[in-house]
């Protein structure tokens, strides 16, 4: 706050700055560059002097005027005078005030001037991409925020999604894990679906995405959820020119059943009509893992094994291995950018290539991909036009295994570097990767991490994304657009995990091939119609219809118990225990759409918006929604009462209801279905069967999300400062849900509508010019706040549902649904501390219990342990989050500092369970040394034993709360205006992710292991991929 206290007052007063002292605005002395350190400064010659007044003649004071590619300049007092004494009379001086276009005024021996400067109005007239459409920015009704690709690529991403991380206010973005290509988990305003995905909306010039995804492969490969490549890391994020972040119902209902989760529209680069502009960038780094936890070295291992069973370990020729730096490396990134932008009066066009290389952290995981876009647009007729888009991709990725379910360090690459034995090497004497069992048979399914590094886990795919379209102006503001899209995806994926690993070894080697096909056409034809009548009345009419259609097909050829390691699954033929799978599924999408938008006397905006959406998800008795919106705007401004206030210079009040919904349910729930696997032996054969599967819900529908939202943008000072402000209240209705029927129907759960949760909170959005002098500082932040909670669960009773995956006993669900409070809620039994003494627990609630054993809290109070005591101990929803950068000028560096957090959200640290569990033959963390013992009564960490005793409890819930440092850049562009051939050149660093500022004690609280974006797998820490921090070196030319 204090810091915002001297923004404002400084703008308020309109202070200068010299040399880190503030001046008043009458001060008119000029600010130079000091020569040297004694601050002797440069020799002048010519004196300036003249008057910088608006439009209407009013003087600005405050107004900068400095001489061209100098640091020397004075600002303009009061009266909008100014006197500047400049090297000689052929200088050029640029006078530049906020709010206002800058103009450069070359000498040419005049030294008096009185220099008239005009309104910017580029801010208000700045275009903004909506649904099937575009408006002017003031002529917004809806919850827009827009993202530059300037900012997008300050870090050095894979993937747009990612770059969008702590820029939009109401945005959390989760990245899954740290892995190369890694997938992103992205909320807008909160999760609204308890059972299927919370992804926005993804439209690429106009294409709704809905192909990407993974291949199936072995079981092994199929482990590593949280390391899920990313569908959006096919589209190139230098490509991308704009991103608008539709959020509230005015703005996605347009998107009908598919808006409920916010709409993400994304614009890319085109041509400009004048000669080619060629663009090279690229940057080269380093990225090191970000934290290493802190394990039992060799001595204290063997120390608590031999404490509990003595003995075990006798024979061994032992080694003393950190299997966390022997999974770990120093792994390069880089990133190429080649485009081609020009055109001639008839034709523009855009063309790209790029290359981008990422190797990660853990051995043997990479993400590579190549990818080229074409934009190219040619005016056949004055009234008409056509165009394409065209985009490939080509990308490999190795992935790292990572487990996502808590018994996983067989298949899961961290956590059995955690697990393993620091006893043992990662190596034979012969150079072999070391089998523990073959050591020592109480080790038999421990994996050596370095092992699992060597398991095949790769994805190949394809991306064809192509765009033809013909905008026809039929008459005087009535144009049509048609649009045919392709969207073809294809990825293979290939797996094998050998005999050098526990699972390979068990079933003899587990081979596969996956493919994965998705193919999506659409055709959309929009209508638009706009008229002004008069000087009051401005209406715009869109008419939309489109029709999409989907093909999905999916393969999959393995097995186990092959004959060889040697050839890989390069001949499935050698399986003997053979899988073998495949399925086809297709869907059909159909709407019709209009939006009004009126503007009565420039001041009072409406828009009208309404889809209907017929669906082949949508059951029988549901086949067609209806999504309605309205909202109006009061541009308050424009009214005499504030039309010549000099202190704001921009208000407009937003108000907006309607109706979206969410139709990513699962296909043919409305129909009879059978599925495979049920075989059965007869007549000494194994028989094929099927069996049917669920019970048909004929009645089956989208989720419909009602929200209403009150928003105001208000600038001050000519837009130096400017603020949005929203608040909104969302009930999702009939979310889809299994709830449980009578055992005589033959199934025990049906699929249908009926469950309702709340989101509500309100975000704030902050951009400020701090300082525009020689100096610049630029400030942008947004901050946001949700709350939910769940209404009803299937209308009955207000269950508890158990969900997630905690991962020990009987009791081994991680969170439950609760009416009444948020989702996801962690669930579980109270730490207590640990029992001390025989006389302590004999009179308890329990009594089976031992001295050093763990001691939970009797919640009931009916002095018995059990299910009964288990209580909501924590919430892995964020309280807020937030995002805020500072971007710095001064003659050619530039500097940029992102910081980005959560704070109040909960983790469930799963893996602790067992890194603190004090049992025989896994490692454990370092602090265990201090374990209970009739000599070292510690109420913190439980006695030794052969299995562990633990529960997942309140102990294992830790504040998630982070500030990061996101990223640094600083970066000096040359003077090259003397240069013909040489427009532009800039030298970079960049560093990201430098520090992260949180008390959690695992490798990072961002995480969503399981890689699912619904609101019940949040939060819950199985040792995903970790997090890099990386160190880059770029340049920027241009030709």
């Amino acid at each position: 706050m204090k810091l915002i206290n001297v923004i404002l007052i400084g703008l308020a007063l309109g202070l200068t700055y010299q040399d880190g002292y503030a001046l008043s605005k009458t001060n008119t002395a000029p600010f130079e560059s000091k020569a040297n350190g004694h601050g002797a400064v440069k020799t002048t010659s010519f004196e300036v002097t003249g008057t910088v007044v608006d439009e209407e003649g009013l003087p600005l004071p405050g107004a900068t005027v400095v001489e061209k590619n100098t640091s020397n300049g004075t600002v303009t007092d009061l009266d909008g005078n100014f006197s500047l004494t400049v090297q000689d009379d052929q200088q050029v001086i640029v006078v530049s005030f906020v709010g206002f276009e800058s103009k450069e005024i070359p000498l040419n021996g005049k030294s008096n001037f009185n220099v008239t400067l005009t309104s910017d109005t580029e801010s208000l007239e700045e275009v903004v991409v909506v649904g099937y459409g575009s408006v002017k920015k003031s002529d917004l009704t809806g919850s827009v925020a827009s993202v530059s690709s300037d900012e997008l690529n300050k870090t050095p991403i894979s993937s747009l999604d990612q770059g969008l991380q702590g820029r939009v206010a109401g945005v959390e973005i989760t990245q899954n894990s740290g892995a190369p290509g890694g997938a992103t988990s992205v909320k807008i305003r909160g999760g609204n679906s308890l059972s299927t995905s919370n992804e926005p909306l993804y439209v690429i010039d106009g294409f709704p995405i809905v192909a990407g995804g993974s291949a199936p492969g072995s079981t092994t490969a199929q482990n590593s959820a949280g390391g899920q490549l990313n569908p959006l890391s096919t589209i190139n994020p230098n490509d991308i020119a704009s991103i608008e972040v539709l959020k509230d119902a005015s703005a996605t209902s347009i998107y009908g059943a598919r808006g409920a989760n916010g709409v993400i529209l994304i614009t890319t680069k085109k041509g400009e009509k004048g000669k080619t502009k060629i663009n090279y960038n690229a940057y080269y780094g380093v990225q090191e893992v970000t934290k290493k936890l802190d394990m039992m070295n060799a001595e204290e291992f063997l120390a608590l094994n031999n404490e509990i069973n003595p003995g075990a370990l006798d024979g061994i020729t032992y080694h003393d291995t950190d299997w966390q730096d022997v999974i770990f490396r120093n792994a390069p990134i880089q990133n190429h950018q080649l485009s081609f932008a020009g055109g001639s009066e008839k034709t523009v066009y855009n063309l790209s290539f790029n290359y981008f290389d990422q190797q990660g952290i853990i051995k043997n995981s990479d993400f590579e991909r190549i990818s080229a876009r074409l934009n190219l647009e040619n005016e056949l007729h004055d009234r008409v036009k056509i165009g394409i888009n065209l985009n490939y991709n080509y990308v490999v990725s190795n992935g790292a295994i990572t487990g996502t379910t808590y018994e996983s360090e067989n298949t899961g690459t961290v956590t059995a570097a955690l697990f393993a034995p620091p006893i043992f090497a990662p190596y034979t004497d012969q150079g072999d990767y070391t089998y523990f069992g073959d050591i020592n048979a109480n080790f038999e399914l421990s994996a050596n991490p370095l092992a699992l590094t060597q398991v095949l886990n790769r994805s190949t795919n394809t991306r064809l994304l192509s765009n033809f379209y013909v905008n026809v102006e039929i008459a005087e503001g009535l144009t049509y657009r048609g649009n045919i899209g392709v969207d073809v995806f294809h990825d293979r994926k290939d797996s094998y995990t050998g005999t050098d690993v526990p699972l390979g070894r068990i079933n003899s080697g587990v081979a596969g091939i996956g493919n994965l096909d998705q193919n999506s056409l659409i055709h959309e034809s929009v209508l638009n119609y706009s008229k002004k009548i008069g000087e009051a009345h401005d209406f715009n009419i869109t008419g939309v219809f489109s029709t999409q259609r989907y093909t999905g097909t999916n393969s999959l050829a393995g097995g186990s118990e092959l004959s060889t390691d040697l050839l890989v699954n390069n001949n499935l033929g050698l399986v003997s225990n053979r899988n073998i799978s495949s399925n086809k599924s297709s869907w059909r999408l159909d709407s019709w759409t209009g939006r009004v938008n009126y503007i009565l006397l420039d001041k009072y905006l409406l828009t009208l918006t309404g889809r209907a959406d017929g669906s082949s998800r949508f059951g029988q008795n549901n086949k067609w929604g209806f999504f309605p919106s309205a909202a109006l705007a009061w541009r308050a401004k424009e009214e005499a009462f504030l039309i010549d206030s000099e202190l704001i210079s921009d208000l407009k009040l937003r108000v907006s209801y309607g109706v979206t919904g969410n139709a990513n349910i699962p296909l043919y729930q409305s129909f009879p279905r059978l599925t495979s696997g049920s075989n059965y032996n007869f007549g000494n054969e194994l028989n094929i069967g099927i069996s049917p599967t669920g019970v048909a819900n004929p009645d089956i529908k989208w989720e419909r999300t009602n929200q209403a939202d009150v928003g105001m943008d208000v600038g001050f000072w000519n837009n130096r400062l400017m603020l949005t402000f929203d608040y909104y209240h969302k009930r999702t209705e009939d979310l889809l849900i299994s709830r449980r029927i009578p055992a005589s129907s033959g199934f025990n759960t049906v699929f249908g509508n009926f469950g309702e949760i709340e989101n509500k909170g309100f975000e704030l959005g902050l951009n400020a010019v701090v300082i525009d002098r020689a100096l610049t500082w630029e400030v942008s932040a947004n901050y946001s706040r949700n709350r939910n909670k769940i209404l009803k669960i299937t209308g009955e009773v207000d269950e508890v549902i158990p969900t997630g995956d905690g991962g020990v006993g009987a009791f081994a669900n991680a969170s439950l649904l609760k009416v009444g409070y948020p989702v996801g809620t962690f669930y579980g039994y109270v730490w207590d501390g640990v029992w001390q003494t025989t006389d302590d627990i004999a009179n308890s609630h329990m009594p089976s219990a031992q001295p050093g054993d763990a001691k939970y809290a009797d919640i009931n109070g009916d002095g018995a342990f059990s299910a009964a005591d288990r209580k909501i101990i924590g919430d892995p929803n964020p309280d807020y989050i937030f995002g805020f950068t500072n971007n710095f000028r001064y003659k050619g560096f530039d500097l940029s500092v992102f910081l980005q957090g959560n704070i109040g959200n909960d983790v469930f640290y799963n893996r602790r369970m067992r890194l603190e569990s004090a049992t025989f033959g896994t490692n454990q963390l370092a602090a265990v040394v201090n374990h209970w013992s009739p000599e070292n009564p510690s109420n913190e960490y439980i006695r030794p034993s052969q299995s562990g005793r633990i529960l997942q409890s309140s102990r294992y819930i830790e504040d998630g709360s982070f500030v990061r440092l996101k990223n640094i850049q600083l970066g000096y562009s040359f003077e090259v205006s003397q240069i013909d051939w040489l427009s532009r050149l800039r030298l970079y660093t960049s560093l990201t992710n430098l520090v992260t500022w949180t008390d959690y004690s695992g490798y990072d609280p961002e995480l969503n292991t399981t890689g699912v974006n619904n609101v019940t797998n949040f939060g819950i820490d199985r040792d995903p991929y970790p997090r890099a921090k990386s160190y880059l070196l770029g340049v920027q030319v241009s030709f």
